[in-house]
């Protein structure tokens, strides 16, 4: 099914890693903000243990990354990141990770909101573990956590107030069946994931790859280039 990126009301993205928007959605959310839409990035981890220079300390590769997140998201038109430094690998679904999901849902009352699918992950099997557990603690949070203000009701006295999230985007999903054209957006994506210079090996080789990516997920739609989810709809 074709859909059009989202440009009512804000936009969260919440991600496992410095980098993940970028693989999966950042072709879409830079069309919604041409659209006129703001969005917000949350990272749960900053992708400390990403390094294989052997005189990296998890210290130094978080400091690296977030600056690399900062900066190719302020390429990309983000409003903000937020930075909640659990750390890489370690990521379980706590009550305290679901409040810090609430708070930022709360804080930035997105109607859409895009995060991990935990269900039916990208790749199969194998996919990294924090964005199994992020995708399930994001779902977890949007319900009925931060709709229902009987959940963590000592968040009001910040002024952040019951959230109904409308609906929510997951990327790397297996069963997505949800196609955005990003050929506007596509080279947007693509630059902005070299920005991500620690994790990226080959440049050229990167984008030679990610274009044929992009027309891989396409195909199905018969679109040069897309990216793909699956949708809740929760209005």
């Amino acid at each position: 099914m074709l859909t059009t990126p989202p440009t009512t009301g804000p936009i969260l993205a919440i991600a496992a890693h410095p980098d993940d928007i970028e693989s999966w959605c950042a072709g879409t959310l830079v069309q919604a903000i041409d659209g006129g839409a703001d969005v917000h990035l949350l990272l749960v981890t900053s992708g400390d243990r990403g390094s294989n220079d052997p005189q990296a300390t998890p210290a130094t590769v978080a400091q690296q990354r977030e600056a690399e997140a900062q900066a190719a998201a302020a390429y990309l038109g983000i409003a903000d990141v937020t930075f909640l430094r659990y750390g890489d690998g370690e990521v379980e679904n706590t009550i305290d990770l679901r409040r810090d999901l609430v708070a930022a849902i709360r804080r930035w009352q997105p109607h859409a909101l895009f995060t991990h699918d935990p269900e039916h992950p990208l790749p199969p099997y194998i996919t990294h573990r924090d964005h199994r557990i992020v995708g399930r603690a994001t779902l977890d949070a949007v319900y009925p956590l931060a709709r229902d203000h009987l959940n963590f009701p000592e968040l009001a006295a910040e002024g952040l107030t019951p959230h109904a999230v409308s609906e929510v985007w997951l990327f790397a999903s297996s069963v997505a069946d949800h196609y955005v054209d990003i050929s506007a957006g596509l080279e947007r994506k693509i630059e902005a994931r070299l920005l991500h210079a620690s994790q990226t090996v080959d440049g050229d080789a990167l984008r030679v790859g990610w274009r044929k990516r992009a027309a891989a997920i396409g195909e199905p739609a018969g679109l040069m280039a897309a990216e793909a989810f699956t949708m809740l709809r929760l209005d």
